[in-house]
């Protein structure tokens, strides 16, 4: 990637302005070599993937009996307010 500059313009405030244009080349990987999954991360991603599962069903559970529970005296405030403006 090469930057670009957009500015033209003598300031005496220095702006920067570049605007980064990707290459064609799908070769590059900047320096890093692409590798084969290892049986390790594939393993671990597995362990990971059910444990965040089982994360996600506590976090809903609890989410949801906090929410119940701060709901029901805002129900019971609006069910004695509608008991007194109908009787």
């Amino acid at each position: 990637m090469t930057p670009t500059p957009e500015i033209s313009n003598k300031t005496s405030f220095p702006l920067i302005d570049c605007n980064y244009q990707p290459t064609a080349d799908p070769q590059i990987t900047g320096g890093r070599s692409i590798t084969k999954v290892s049986g390790f991360h594939k393993l671990s991603s597995d362990f990971i993937g059910t444990e965040m599962v089982r994360d996600f069903a506590v976090e809903f559970s609890t989410f949801t009996v906090i929410a119940v529970l701060s709901a029901w005296p805002i129900v019971l405030s609006i069910e004695a307010v509608a008991r007194l403006l109908w009787s």
